[in-house]
């Protein structure tokens, strides 16, 4: 009896050791094929971009186009001659004018819309809080306003002659411009156009406004739109001949643009487009 309990215990003892063995064996197997990375991190997979991620803002912003709202850099931005732009382009256009161009509202002549007041005079000296006939509706509001609620692509505003015969630069300027950055407030992405004002022809005798006064109320709308980043149109280059407005392009006044200068206007501004600018 004793004997075989002997026998048994030296088995267990056995198994115990071959056990051992083949755990050390197992073990040397595994440390010979793991690289040892001593006390660093192991290596891991990167799935993630290094790059930084961009701001809500940098993924929402938009890069600026040339043509689009007011850009001002300081320095003048005349329309140059394109290529005609066409008849769809023109009908694109919102036109704001007083009485020496708004009977393109009745002339039919192009489909842009034309904002003026109900009577068609808008003094200059008053341009910071004209009152025009909204086309939408007929109502009463103020080009700003209806800059909020057309956002017209491209606003051409063509200033006649009312009023401007005994304007001062500074009373002009300061209507002017607060006239353009009104509109830009109200319609950031409106690009604004603004035209030189129409002479008159050289036997109008009506009142003071003559070829000196168009010329010298161009050179503050360039002030302006060098200040408020607005594009500039010389109109002169095609209504007038030693800066007088041609006969054939007057009305009976001689100093509104009969139909003839409409057209003219109109093939200026197809011409000068701002989308090739």
């Amino acid at each position: 009896m004793l004997k075989r309990l002997k026998t048994m215990k030296d088995l267990l003892w056995a198994a115990g050791i071959g056990l051992a063995v083949l755990a050390l064996l197992v073990g040397l197997i595994a440390a010979t094929f793991t690289p040892y990375h001593g006390d660093r991190e192991r290596p891991v997979m990167q799935l993630k971009s290094e790059k930084p991620e961009k701001s809500a803002a940098e993924e929402t912003a938009a890069p600026v186009k040339r043509g689009e709202g007011l850009q001002a850099d300081g320095t003048l931005h005349p329309l140059v001659q394109t290529a005609d732009a066409g008849e769809e382009y023109l009908d694109s256009l919102t036109i704001l004018c007083d009485s020496s161009i708004a009977s393109l509202r009745a002339a039919g002549l192009c489909a842009a819309s034309v904002w003026s007041s109900e009577t068609g005079s808008l003094p200059m000296s008053e341009a910071d809080s004209w009152t025009i006939r909204y086309p939408g509706d007929g109502s009463q509001i103020g080009p700003a306003s209806a800059a909020l609620i057309a956002k017209p692509k491209v606003l051409i505003i063509a200033v006649g002659s009312d009023g401007l015969a005994d304007l001062t630069k500074e009373k002009f300027t300061q209507s002017y411009e607060a006239l353009i950055r009104g509109i830009a407030n109200a319609s950031p992405k409106t690009t604004i156009v603004c035209l030189s004002p129409c002479s008159v022809t050289a036997a109008y005798a009506g009142d003071e406004y003559g070829k000196d006064k168009a010329a010298e109320v161009s050179s503050w709308i360039k002030s302006v739109c060098v200040s408020t980043g607005a594009y500039y149109g010389d109109l002169s280059q095609s209504l007038c001949a030693d800066g007088y407005l041609r006969d054939e392009y007057a009305d009976g006044s001689g100093r509104a643009l009969n139909n003839a200068g409409l057209r003219e206007l109109l093939n200026y501004l197809r011409d000068h487009s701002v989308e090739a600018q």
